[in-house]
C-alpha cells in the first residue's frame, strides 16, 4: 500500500499564491498617507544677494551611458548601445568657465562621431565647474505605428 500526504507541493504553490494575491490586493486598495506639510520660515534678503538655483531636469532612466575622455572614439560604443530607431544618444558637455569654445568643439566631434555610426544624437552643452562629458542613450522617439509591440 502507498500511502501519500494529505496536501503535496501544488497545494502549498497554491497557498502561497493566493496569500501574496491578497496581500497585494490589500497594499493597492490603501491610499497612502499624505506627507506631513513642512513650513519653511522664509528670510527676506536684499535682492541683490538673491541667488536664483534652477530646478533639476527631469529625465528618464537611460539605457546606456559612456564617460568618454577627451579626443576618445565613441563610435563603437554607439554601434553597440543603440539597438533600436527610437533610441536616441544625447551628449552633454559642461565646460568650465572659459573653456566654451574646447567643449562646443568636442561636442561637434562627438556628433560627427555619432551621425557616422548611423546614431541619432543631440548636444546639450552648460556652463559647469569642471569639464565633463557623458553620453547616455535613451528613448527618446516613437516608432511608426503598428511596427513595435512594446511602447
Amino acid at each position: 500500500m502507498i500511502l501519500r500526504a494529505a496536501s503535496g507541493w501544488q497545494t502549498v504553490t497554491a497557498d502561497l499564491a493566493l496569500i501574496l494575491f491578497l496581500i497585494t490586493a490589500q497594499a493597492v486598495r490603501e491610499t497612502p498617507a499624505p506627507p506631513p506639510e513642512v513650513e519653511a520660515e522664509i528670510e527676506a534678503e536684499p535682492e541683490a544677494e538673491i541667488d536664483v538655483e534652477e530646478p533639476a531636469p527631469v529625465t528618464s532612466s537611460a539605457l546606456a551611458l559612456h564617460k568618454p575622455a577627451p579626443g576618445e572614439s565613441v563610435h563603437e560604443w554607439l554601434l553597440a548601445a543603440v539597438t533600436d530607431e527610437r533610441q536616441v544618444a544625447t551628449i552633454s558637455i559642461g565646460y568650465a568657465p572659459g573653456q566654451r569654445e574646447q567643449a562646443l568643439a568636442e561636442g561637434e566631434r562627438l556628433l560627427g562621431e555619432a551621425e557616422a555610426a548611423g546614431v541619432a544624437a543631440r548636444l546639450i552643452a552648460m556652463p559647469n565647474a569642471s569639464d565633463d562629458i557623458l553620453v547616455s542613450v535613451d528613448y527618446l522617439r516613437t516608432a511608426p505605428d503598428g511596427t513595435n509591440l512594446a511602447p
